[in-house]
């Protein structure tokens, strides 16, 4: 072999080396993982963790972000800093369908768990009630502000028939016991934190209005699923575990829903009482809330059944 095909083929070993240690290296990077703060929606990845179900797929999970609202987080995936996250599925719907985030939706996480919630000294009986009352949401274009509406129209009411406040839901259980608001709807925990502790009770649950509805999802950055359906197969795996253990060790899941909330026990199982923890994706219900989304202006989409479609994995 003459000293220039050495040099060559010395080269050649050289990148290949290189190449295939970068490779490894990069597919040994832990999954970057984010999440709602305080939020029993997400008791799935936190029973995951406790769990160690992750590591028994073989997966490598970091905690990239704790964040306080969804559209956060869905900034979070704009800016390619996540790999995998549990949010609602209306900041991802709408992040994915306004061209925010290019995302897949890789499982649900629950299902259910809303309610409206006032004081125990109203004289509110029924959503009827509420008519000119105020009601604090937590945003716009949220699954409780398609609830609320939900659950008004099917009360025989127009949505300009009460007044709207938007507050975090940390912050409506003051506002209804200082009497700012007549009433709040949020997820769980803060339902059960107010009749737990805030001398407050629920007027209906999301489940009275609109059975088994979607709520929260495991979503993953597109570009992340295609290059390693591998390591979002195991999530995906895991994620199933974590779900069928809340159903069939509710104590010890409600005891590590009070370690990553901060609750008292009464007010977690109360909460996880509310909560459906199945991790089945609906079609049908995305169309119909992304349905509401358009027909409300919060996002523009010509064919929604097909425009949700693809985000959903196959």
């Amino acid at each position: 072999m003459s000293f220039k095909c050495f040099i060559k083929f010395l080269l050649i070993f050289v990148l290949i080396f290189f190449s295939a240690s970068c490779e490894r290296n990069e597919i040994e990077k832990p999954v970057r993982l984010g999440y709602l703060q305080n939020d029993l929606h997400h008791l799935p990845l936190f029973v995951a963790i406790e769990k160690g179900l992750f590591i028994q797929t073989g997966l490598d999970v970091s905690i990239s972000g704790i964040f306080r609202a969804g559209p956060e987080l869905m900034s979070a995936f704009a800016a390619g800093e996540l790999d995998v996250g549990y949010v609602g599925q209306a900041p991802a719907t709408a992040a994915y369908l306004n061209n925010i985030a290019d995302i897949k939706f890789l499982s649900q996480s629950n299902q259910e768990g809303s309610s409206i919630v006032i004081r125990k000294d109203s004289p509110v009986r029924s959503v009827s009630d509420l008519r000119s009352r105020s009601i604090a949401i937590p945003g716009h274009a949220t699954m409780q502000d398609f609830l609320l509406r939900k659950a008004l129209k099917n009360a025989g009411l127009a949505y300009n028939e009460v007044k709207i406040i938007v507050l975090k839901p940390p912050e409506m259980l003051q506002a209804l016991i200082n009497k700012n608001i007549d009433a709040f709807i949020a997820w769980e925990p803060y339902p059960s934190q107010a009749e737990t502790g805030g001398n407050c009770r629920t007027l209906i649950s999301s489940s009275s209005i609109w059975k088994d509805h979607p709520c929260c999802v495991v979503i993953a950055d597109t570009a992340f699923y295609k290059k390693y359906p591998l390591k979002i197969e195991k999530f995906i795996q895991a994620h199933a575990r974590a779900c069928l253990f809340i159903q069939n060790n509710i104590e010890e899941s409600i005891l590590i829903g009070q370690k990553y909330t901060g609750m008292d026990k009464k007010t977690v199982k109360k909460a996880v009482s509310m909560i459906k923890y199945d991790n089945r994706l609906d079609m049908d219900k995305a169309v119909q809330f992304v349905d509401f989304l358009n027909n409300l202006g919060y996002i523009k989409v010509q064919n929604k059944p097909r425009s949700i479609k693809t985000v959903f994995i196959k």
